[in-house]
């Protein structure tokens, strides 16, 4: 069998039994709490993936997940450990809503593409902070970026409150954007919008440019091993940078379409926790961006479907957390113990061909 088919098998097979355990132990969770968990994992179901609304509502949460997930897994891959997602994406988000309040009179096709590209910069700027502050002085770029999400986080919460808050408002809340800022609708009555083709493409062109071009390659080989790309001629501290801008430039995307696709307006804390939660989406997927397109996706039927089986059921919101706690950490055990699967099925069905030959020649 071809080494790459059975290597996705392989992966295949993991994430099937990860699921397949993770949800015996919710099961037996649910059980303890007094829920019914075939009613509720059917209500989980049918919230994420049954009908336009529902369905709609789980591509709709994955996208920010995805889009964060991507830059994210790529400055993982470089070695450079990139976890100020949260900061990077408010930045990204409070710089499209700016663009796209003070901006006036720019058609559509120039006033939404330069709101995105804002904030890409915004997000990319944030990400250089540290990534500068480790290659240039050696500081601990984990350290550094966890720190820096406060910094971003409460600067956004300030400028809600003060001079970016809506006229009229009680809450801390920016102006509407205007309609030429806003991302067309795929499905009416849905919050779902073009930013689904927009992350398709960048999915795409993620993996064309990392896996089949030449700045690809080197970005890869740094990952791997540092030493031996700067020995072979890589300027290692030219593409740790180029991956962990990027890195910020995607989590500010991933604020961004959340403003221009659906909510219109920037509200504090309007997107807890995403920018941590993308740092579990990317080592779900194994650092690949279409196993990132998948944990993305799986991440937000999980989410969508939890809000419908808490309306349904009963269940309290906290169980979506523990579920989603314990699917990634079943996800990522499996991922990351690498059993061969598809070699120790052919084991045992060589030693029971063995064994029945040795009966057959007795």
């Amino acid at each position: 069998m071809n080494k790459r088919v059975r290597s996705v098998l392989n992966s295949l097979i993991s994430v099937v039994l990860a699921l397949v355990l993770a949800f015996v132990v919710i099961g037996i969770l649910l059980m303890w709490r007094g829920y019914d968990p075939a009613a509720t994992f059917l209500a989980l179901f049918k919230g994420a993936f049954v009908g336009k609304s529902n369905l709609s509502a789980s591509l709709v949460l994955a996208i920010p997940l995805i889009l964060g997930g991507l830059g994210i897994a790529l400055s993982f891959r470089c070695g450079i450990f990139n976890i100020g997602g949260e900061g990077q994406l408010y930045l990204g988000a409070f710089a499209a809503t700016w663009l796209g309040v003070n901006l006036q009179g720019l058609p559509f096709f120039l006033h939404i593409p330069i709101c995105l590209l804002g904030s890409m910069l915004f997000g990319g700027m944030w990400a250089l902070i540290p990534g500068w502050l480790k290659i240039k002085k050696g500081y601990n770029e984990t350290i550094t970026s966890v720190l820096l999400n406060y910094v971003g986080l409460y600067f956004v919460n300030y400028t809600l409150a003060s001079f970016f808050k809506g006229e009229g408002t009680l809450n801390n809340q920016s102006p509407k954007i205007q309609e030429s800022a806003m991302l067309s609708r795929l499905i009416p009555g849905t919050e779902l919008s073009t930013s689904l083709y927009l992350t398709i493409a960048i999915v795409i062109l993620f993996w064309f440019i990392f896996y089949k071009t030449d700045i690809g390659f080197k970005l890869r080989a740094v990952g791997a091993n540092g030493e031996a790309a700067r020995t072979s001629g890589v300027n290692t501290g030219k593409y740790l940078l180029i991956a962990i801008i990027t890195s910020g430039a995607l989590s500010g995307l991933a604020g961004s379409v959340q403003i221009l696709g659906y909510q219109h307006l920037l509200v504090q804390n309007f997107s807890p926790n995403t920018g941590y939660d993308i740092i579990s989406v990317a080592l779900m997927g194994s650092l690949h961006p279409v196993g990132v397109a998948l944990a993305g996706f799986l991440l937000g039927a999980l989410r969508s479907g939890a809000s419908v089986m808490q309306i349904m059921m009963g269940v309290p919101v906290t169980i979506l957390y523990i579920i989603q706690g314990i699917v990634i950490l079943s996800v990522l055990g499996f991922s990351y113990a690498k059993i061969d699967f598809i070699g120790l099925v052919s084991g045992l069905f060589s030693d029971s061909k063995r064994g029945m030959e040795k009966e057959a020649a007795k």
